[in-house]
């Protein structure tokens, strides 16, 4: 055994991510993890959330980037702007409310006031603090910018075009929200909130495992023989013609269709009320909206934050390097007949209920292993050699038990975490 040391710093990440494994100290070291919050979340385009949660000027929502609290505004224009959520005095955090409609952010330390543009308005007693330009001391503004009502935001002082960004998984982005009537998608509520004792990572590293659903959810798998017919996923996932899709930038893609060609409502299990639901919506002639009810198919990974799963959106929180936070977002068909949302919410409720705890429980098992020093590697070599590549080398193909995926979002990773980033609030 060969023993791994570097300063994190200046580290050569080729030591640590190699094409067949990964050296542990990535999910354990708090240097790493501290050196993470700049070059990856930070540089990276993050989503903060989507524009449905602010639909007035004044709405705001208060989440994080990385470990840096944010707010997302409206203006008075109906601009959409992302702010570091810290006031410019002494830097008290404006906004403990997970959101609200606020006309001004009133610093509840000393009074300083800004609007929801981030613009300084007013400082208590002036006479006593001499201020010639307020604008110097404005709220910190982050490069913000949406796609299809998701916006994103990052520090990088020098980012290339969102859409650039998302490269070639704007093809699963537009699938996902195309099949709702009018193109339109809305988040429902307040997110569920979840914790696991583990790395962000682990997390990722699980969004395009094909695998591990035959193991890890075999009482779900075991609950839905019961209930319903089991799936070929569960029974035998390297049978199935479904897809792994590696993009750049550390995206990644699950392609269920090929494996579902009756189309996913057919395939779907029996949940509360979808009965009556589905008599109700076939004899109003809205037969061929059922499959929005479950979701596309298309599970899509946005690195480093965002997972579309089914009809939820699934937001990762680093907190430490060992604790993890998940913001899970249902979604709703605003222009849909209600039965639809209804049915989302209970096809959602079934997985989230009996499937997530599995990878919970999963991702702080390996959090515990990989705390033993003298083990150091992860084995990531399945599906080696990678499958088909296109063209332009812009995706890796291969089937959903392939460890491709992963091996490419952490040779994105890599560069990330070895390029210096410049970053800095607007």
């Amino acid at each position: 055994m060969t023993t791994v040391s570097f300063d994190p710093a200046s580290a050569d990440f080729g030591q640590l991510v190699q094409p067949h494994r990964v050296h542990r100290r990535i999910y354990t070291d708090p240097q790493i993890f501290d050196l993470e919050m700049t070059r990856v979340f930070a540089a990276s385009w993050c989503y903060v959330g989507h524009e449905s949660e602010i639909p007035e000027a004044g709405d705001y929502r208060a989440t994080t980037l990385g470990r840096r609290p944010v707010l997302m505004t409206r203006d008075r224009d109906g601009s959409v702007n992302v702010l570091l959520n810290r006031c410019t005095h002494r830097g008290t955090v404006l906004a403990v409310e997970a959101g609200g409609c606020a006309k001004r952010f009133v610093c509840p330390y000393h009074g300083w006031t800004f609007a929801p543009d981030g613009q300084l308005l007013a400082i208590p007693f002036p006479a006593d603090h001499p201020v010639e330009d307020y604008s110097t001391l404005s709220l910190g503004r982050l490069a913000t910018a949406s796609y299809r009502g998701f916006v994103f935001a990052t520090l990088n002082a020098d980012p290339e075009p969102l859409e650039c960004w998302l490269g070639e998984a704007r093809d699963a982005f537009d699938t996902i929200v195309d099949r709702h009537p009018g193109g339109s998608i809305a988040v429902m509520g307040s997110p569920q909130l979840l914790e696991f004792v583990g790395n962000w990572k682990l997390s990722w590293d699980n969004a395009a495992d094909g695998l591990h659903a035959t193991f890890a959810h075999e009482s779900y798998n075991t609950l839905g023989e019961k209930v319903d017919t089991e799936t070929v996923l569960a029974r035998d996932p390297g049978s199935t013609p479904m897809v792994s899709k590696a993009l750049r930038n550390g995206h990644m893609v699950v392609d269920q269709r090929p494996g579902i060609p009756q189309g996913p409502w057919e395939t779907m299990r029996k949940v509360p009320f979808r009965e009556p639901m589905e008599y109700a919506l076939v004899n109003a002639g809205h037969a061929g909206l059922l499959n929005l009810a479950t979701g596309s198919m298309v599970n899509l990974s946005l690195f480093p934050n965002l997972l579309f799963v089914g009809n939820q959106l699934l937001v990762i929180e680093p907190v430490a390097v060992d604790r993890t936070r998940l913001q899970l977002w249902l979604t709703s068909a605003p222009d849909a007949p209600g039965e639809i949302d209804l049915l989302r919410l209970r096809v959602d409720e079934d997985f989230v209920n009996f499937g997530t705890p599995d990878d919970l429980d999963m991702f702080e098992r390996v959090q515990r292993g990989l705390s033993i020093p003298e083990m150091e590697w992860i084995d990531m070599s399945r599906g080696l050699p990678d499958g088909s590549v296109d063209g332009d080398g812009s995706t890796i193909y291969g089937p959903i038990t392939s460890e491709a995926p992963q091996r490419r979002y952490l040779a994105h990773y890599t560069t990330l975490m070895t390029t210096p980033a410049v970053t800095r609030a607007r």
